[in-house]
């Protein structure tokens, strides 16, 4: 999946839109970011959000946790089985939101990690750069149109597996 010979500063043969679904239900969307915080060719970058503002992962409903789980754990395998990470970095990072007028929005980001990797280091935490900062204006690439469908309908295959099944019935997912 991932190139030896990969260079994220272009992105010439891939074509992307802006932030792609990759699922949703009633509580939650996971989006391929047009600007991601990791390049597909490091493992990629999605970002899981939820559809009602809450600043935090203890703010949400029994249901809506059990919900978070199961996509979190969906998406992760699918970024597994899809894309042919070595592992699934899953991170709620709300800092950058702390001085919006609406304060931060918990959200949770799925960072794969490559088993060679291109602008971060292997094996240890990801390397991000301050907010605003040039590099994330394009220079990371974003998963292609093939890998987003492949994630989709890998996540819809997932979820027909029975634990998935059952935790959709508790958090009220039909």
């Amino acid at each position: 999946m991932y190139s030896e010979k990969s260079d994220c500063t272009e992105n010439t043969n891939t074509k992307t839109t802006k932030s792609e679904v990759i699922y949703e239900d009633k509580y939650f969307i996971v989006l391929n970011p047009e600007h991601p915080l990791n390049c597909r060719d490091d493992g990629g970058h999605l970002i899981m959000e939820k559809r009602e503002r809450v600043t935090d992962r203890s703010d949400m409903t029994y249901m809506e946790a059990i919900d978070f789980m199961r996509v979190s754990m969906l998406v992760g395998k699918a970024m597994y089985q899809v894309l042919g990470v070595e592992r699934v970095n899953y991170e709620d990072l709300a800092n950058w939101g702390l001085d919006d007028p609406e304060g931060p929005k918990m959200h949770l980001h799925f960072f794969g990690r490559a088993r060679r990797q291109v602008h971060q280091v292997r094996g240890q935490h990801l390397s991000l750069f301050p907010k605003g900062h040039p590099i994330y204006n394009g220079h990371l690439k974003s998963f292609t149109e093939d890998e987003v469908e492949r994630l989709r309908a890998e996540v819809v295959e997932i979820s027909h597996e029975e634990k998935y099944v059952r935790m959709a019935e508790l958090a009220g997912i039909s």
